[in-house]
């Protein structure tokens, strides 16, 4: 007659599990001491952070059991039911635990090296942004990794540690523990479950408490860096997933006022420092308060309305352009003359930090991202940029190097006030010798056709364009007979990027050409006889990636872009005067209220969460620079209060949003 498993077996296995988990806890403790290491500051977690290590480690700790407990879950099932077998089956258990663990560390230990290239691209542990892995084809970003990280030399060390792990389970399956029982009683078998499954339970809420483990549990001391690393990989990385299945999940103005601490619309307006309006209704008064009306009429000098340019340029660094040298170090190219004519605001950030994510800012001031991709996609929006110009009679186009399909941003767009969409095989069959990259067509033929669309009157109507380059992005390619300036030691040999020669070249390149093809569209442009009537203004989408080291660069420019922008002479102030302009803080919210007064006809509403950079009547010291991370006041002592301000902003625009939402779903 064959044996039942005995109870000091189920002990045994349940030993051997632990054994593998605690190789777990080894892998997310090494990842968390590399964090510290490169990333945060040991001498400050122990020295004026020193009260803070016993909650860092006691905290770090229960993330870390959690994420185990949920790995190892299909092993403690096995193991709560492994007695109802017989005892040969539990040498066929043993080969699974072993397999199950080599696999899943691995897996695991893939995931936290992944993370630690993850954040010296995006300045960020796991967040939202990795999704966009799966939704921008993973072969061309895998075809990226490889020509920019040591891919080969990571896969070696993840199928190491893997083979290190199938190795130690042949001994852990040894090991036994407990008298061996000749016979086992049904309690034995009974308390032993109940242990593990209470124990399993435990860990799994990561609290003996009422409440289970939550991001509060981040918050351990007064520094950020310290708190970043509190969490594993793993959690972040399903609250990354929960953040983005829950992007559009309605809540009622009440509670999203709630969740933010507040009790009235009316104290939430204060605080984001708008006026309160009358009006029946809270859903009316939040429309007026958000909307401004532009007061006088737009025309300078008898002139018609200006035709408006906005250019988002892939990959616009403030301090790529502030490492120019001139001759010694040639990054700005035919760029260089453009600037010093015209208005270069520096102290300018990015609103968000992706591509997509900033279009949708810019476009709509969307606090919630993948907005092209919901079922809110086709609803029209006032708030769109493109919106109040329509209604003042401009023609209204996006233009774009890639294929628009991307993220649905010409499905999203056409239902947001654009006209029309033109993408690259518009630009393909227009520009004559025009050529692509993998990403899309190169920028010198987009700007060609931009041109050319701009010297086009045959409608008559003034024009608002939006355009998005692409070439200053992997895989860098560049069209042939490109004829850059060599780039000098003091580009590759700087303490302020990081990466190896091939890798520096490329972004190098990247940055010289993005600089070169404007500078020579904006040569051709003030030679043409559009340049007396027309606006244009270029930023970036946001920073450049990878290769900037923000251990060494200062936390102003982690999230700084440049702002060009081109006035006629018509709309210029004197020189003393733009001086002190183009020093103001800013971000990409504020395009709209800029460009509103020279544009807009008296009356016509837009969206004004933002300031008017060039308000001569305000004082500069009041203007500040809002990224959804940081931000950046001449007074470093109101940048708490005033984030405040901005994220109380936010939180309008998205109650503004949820009852639009909730109305079309009704």
């Amino acid at each position: 007659m064959r044996k039942q498993v005995t109870a000091s077996i189920q002990l045994s296995l349940y030993v051997q599990m632990w054994i593998f988990q605690l190789v777990g806890l080894c892998i997310f403790a090494t990842a968390r001491a590399i964090h510290l290491t490169h990333h945060a500051s040991w001498s400050l977690l122990v020295g004026t952070c020193a009260d803070s290590i016993p909650m860092f480690l006691w905290n770090s700790w229960r993330f870390d059991i959690q994420a185990i407990t949920y790995i190892s879950l299909p092993v403690i099932v096995g193991i709560l039911f492994i007695p109802y077998f017989k005892k040969e089956v539990v040498s066929r258990f043993k080969i699974f635990m072993r397999w199950y663990y080599a696999i899943m560390l691995t897996v695991l230990a893939g995931i936290v090296i992944a993370e630690f290239f993850f954040y010296k691209n995006f300045n960020s542990r796991y967040n939202i942004v990795f999704f966009d892995f799966f939704d921008e084809g993973p072969l061309e970003l895998l075809q990226t990794m490889w020509q920019d990280y040591p891919f080969m030399s990571i896969l070696i060390a993840i199928l190491a540690i893997g083979t290190v792990i199938l190795m130690m389970g042949k001994r852990i399956g040894t090991i036994f523990v407990g008298r061996r029982w000749r016979r086992t009683r049904a309690w034995h078998l009974v308390v032993i479950s109940i242990i593990i499954a209470g124990t399993t339970f435990v860990f799994m809420r990561g609290s003996v408490t009422r409440y289970t483990l939550q991001v509060e549990a981040f918050m351990v001391s007064t520094d950020e860096g310290v708190n970043q690393a509190v969490p594993n990989a793993i959690y972040l990385l399903k609250k990354a997933y929960k953040e983005r299945s829950n992007s559009f999940k309605l809540y009622s103005c009440e509670e999203l006022l709630g969740q933010e601490g507040f009790s009235t619309l009316d104290e939430a307006i204060t605080v984001a420092g708008l006026p309160i309006v009358q009006a029946e209704n809270d859903e009316e008064k939040l429309a007026k308060t958000l909307f401004a009306c532009h007061n006088e009429d737009c025309c300078v000098s008898g002139k018609k309305q200006p035709n408006v340019l906005i250019v988002l340029n892939e990959s616009w660094s403030r301090f790529l352009l502030e490492m120019d040298r001139g001759d010694s170090l040639d990054l700005l190219c035919s760029l260089r003359a453009h600037l010093d004519e015209d208005l270069l605001f520096t102290n300018i950030q990015s609103v968000r930090n992706g591509t997509i994510y900033s279009l949708e800012a810019l476009t709509l001031a969307m606090p919630y991202p993948h907005f092209f991709n919901s079922r809110y996609r086709f609803e029209s929006l006032p708030t769109s940029i493109a919106y109040p110009f329509k209604k003042d009679g401009y023609s209204t186009t996006f233009i774009t190097g890639m294929d628009p399909t991307w993220e649905n941003v010409q499905e999203g767009l056409l239902h947001q006030s654009f006209d029309t969409i033109i993408g690259r095989q518009d630009i393909l069959h227009s520009v004559h010798g025009s050529t692509t990259s993998a990403i899309g067509a190169y920028d010198e033929f987009l700007y060609q056709y931009i041109l050319s669309y701009l010297e086009n009157e045959a409608d008559g109507k003034p024009k608002f364009i939006l355009a998005l380059t692409t070439t200053n992005h992997p895989p860098f390619t560049y069209p042939e007979g490109m004829n850059l300036p060599p780039l000098s030691d003091e580009w590759y040999d700087s303490p302020y990027l990081t990466g190896d020669r091939e890798v520096l070249q490329k972004y190098g390149f990247g940055a010289q050409y993005a600089n070169q093809s404007l500078g020579d569209f904006l040569t051709d442009f003030k030679h043409s006889p559009v340049s007396d009537n027309s606006i244009i203004l270029v930023t970036g989408d946001h920073n450049v990636r990878s290769i900037l080291d923000y251990e060494k660069v200062a936390k102003e420019y982690m999230y700084a872009v440049p702002m060009y922008l081109y006035l006629p002479q018509a709309y210029r102030i004197n020189k003393e005067k733009e001086c002190d302009i183009t020093q103001r803080y800013g971000s990409h919210f504020d395009i709209l209220p800029t460009l509103a007064p020279m544009c807009l006809n008296e009356g016509t509403a837009y969206l004004a969460i933002g300031q008017n950079l060039l308000d001569t009547n305000r004082c500069s010291s009041s203007y500040y620079s809002y990224n959804e991370r940081q931000l950046l006041a001449p007074d470093e002592g109101d940048q708490d209060s005033l984030m405040k301000i901005m994220k109380t902003r936010e939180l309008l625009m998205k109650i503004y949003y949820q009852q639009r939402f909730r109305a079309e779903g009704q």
